[in-house]
């Protein structure tokens, strides 16, 4: 049975008549040492009743050690990483958030500090944006994480309960101003730029708005899962389709920044001799670059999830578009660059989408140059994913029913009405029919703009 019992404070070496009480409770069997003791209590009866507690959570088995609750949150996070995994994207997203935020306010002080909701809305409100130097976004982020690690710890038993689970934490404006919200585009305006950025790149934006795939989807997508054929039954006639076909295991394109290790730095810094040396020889001035901290890494593996592996639906006037641009493309990636490499999100944007949505300057012509013609704007701020926006919103305006819409994205059907209802041949056909009526429509726009 836990009881107290005085300790004296000590100054310059003497005991003196001020003190505290000190509780002593039995541990569970087995525990060393078999006596644990907390102090700092103002009163005999404060002491015996925490006392109680600690051995009434012992015989309920809710009991926390306190050697567990006083680990340096540091060094639970080592823990927690190793069972969890994730792909390298992920891991590199949460070693940023963990060096630049978590781990320098949090990583010595025990796990029971940092578990309490209002020192993290202090910290939040702390480091964000007009007060910190943090975007608040990214401290979401960052608290969401939190949460992520505490949760682990809960179930590994080193706190009771994770107090941020469930706890909305606002931090001043936290919130997206509407200027961010994702910019979708209309018929008219996905022609405009399409016909502006020609070839593949306008064929490949275009094709997105219509098809509404992820970006690694688009980039990674391999001829052989191209403008297959399937056919459905609808009033007794046959409705003939292609689809494109995002595959389970290599259906998408990963764009991952990898750490470096001591090898892979040791071979950066090799590579960066050689360069140096080269320009030496050749009488090049040259500076030594950066040492980097990742590399990245491009590969073909799995999409997003097991519902992002699907099959979506192509209406007409891509089918002729798309199928005679694979029979001339030398690749197997008909999304690839003219040198059959992949295309990285930003390069593609940058060269290439850019331009054609937001504009460009006029460049005069001169010797040895041909010079360029300005372009107004067209849609400020459209990216690829605001492609895959469009194309919900598109389908949401043409009452296209919420099973197709949600297989066509490629979403996780999570309520009980995603449980029982499935996609029909006449759901398609619609959607087809309404993809093709707005690229009509784009048309005959961008027609009657130019003339």
């Amino acid at each position: 049975m836990a009881y107290a019992e005085k300790v004296y404070k000590v100054r310059n070496g003497r005991k003196t008549s001020q003190f505290t009480w000190r509780c002593k409770y039995k541990a569970p069997p087995g525990h060393k040492p078999e006596w644990l003791t907390e102090s700092g209590f103002p009163t005999k009866k404060v002491a015996e009743e925490w006392g109680a507690e600690q051995e009434a959570a012992i015989r309920a088995g809710a009991w926390i050690d306190p050697v567990k609750l006083a680990m340096p949150f540091g060094k639970w996070v080592e823990i927690w990483k190793t069972a969890n995994r994730r792909r390298p994207r992920t891991q590199s997203s949460r070693a940023y958030l963990l060096d630049k935020l978590l781990l320098p306010e949090w990583e010595h002080k025990p796990l029971k500090d940092v578990n309490n909701v209002f020192t993290v809305q202090a910290w939040a409100t702390r480091v964000s944006k007009p007060q910190g130097p943090h975007d608040p976004a990214t401290v979401a982020q960052a608290r969401s994480l939190l949460s992520s690690i505490l949760s682990g710890a809960e179930d590994a038993g080193y706190i009771q309960t994770n107090k941020l689970f469930g706890r909305r934490i606002l931090v001043g404006t936290d919130h997206t101003p509407d200027d961010e919200e994702e910019v979708w585009a209309q018929p008219d305006e996905v022609h405009a730029m399409y016909q502006r950025m020609g070839g593949i790149h306008g064929l490949m934006m275009a094709a997105d708005c219509y098809l509404g795939l992820r970006w690694g989807e688009l980039a990674g997508l391999h001829r052989d899962n191209c403008l297959l054929k399937r056919e459905d039954r609808v009033d007794g006639r046959t409705l003939v389709r292609h689809v494109i076909r995002i595959d389970p295991k290599v259906g998408a394109l990963h764009e991952d920044p990898i750490e470096l290790d001591e090898e892979g730095l040791a071979a950066w810094h090799a590579a960066e001799d050689a360069r140096l040396e080269m320009c030496r020889t050749k009488g090049w001035k040259a500076t030594r670059k950066k040492t980097p901290k990742s590399r990245l890494e491009v590969y073909l593996g799995p999409p997003k999830n097991k519902y992002s592996a699907r099959e979506v639906d192509v209406p007409e006037w891509l089918v002729k578009r798309l199928g005679d641009h694979i029979e001339a493309w030398p690749h197997e990636h008909p999304f690839s660059t003219p040198k059959g490499t992949w295309w990285l999100r930003g390069n593609f944007s940058s060269r290439h989408l850019r331009p054609a949505a937001d504009g460009r300057d006029e460049i005069p012509r001169k010797r040895g140059y041909a010079g360029r013609v300005e372009w107004e704007p067209v849609l400020p701020g459209f990216t690829m994913r605001g492609a895959r926006h469009t194309h919900d919103t598109w389908m949401k305006e043409d009452r296209v029913d919420r099973a197709l819409r949600f297989a066509t994205m490629g979403w996780v059907p999570k309520d009980i009405e995603g449980t029982y209802e499935h996609v029909t041949p006449e759901m398609r056909r619609h959607r087809l029919d309404c993809l093709t009526e707005r690229w009509r429509r784009g048309r005959r726009s961008a027609l009657r703009s130019v003339a």
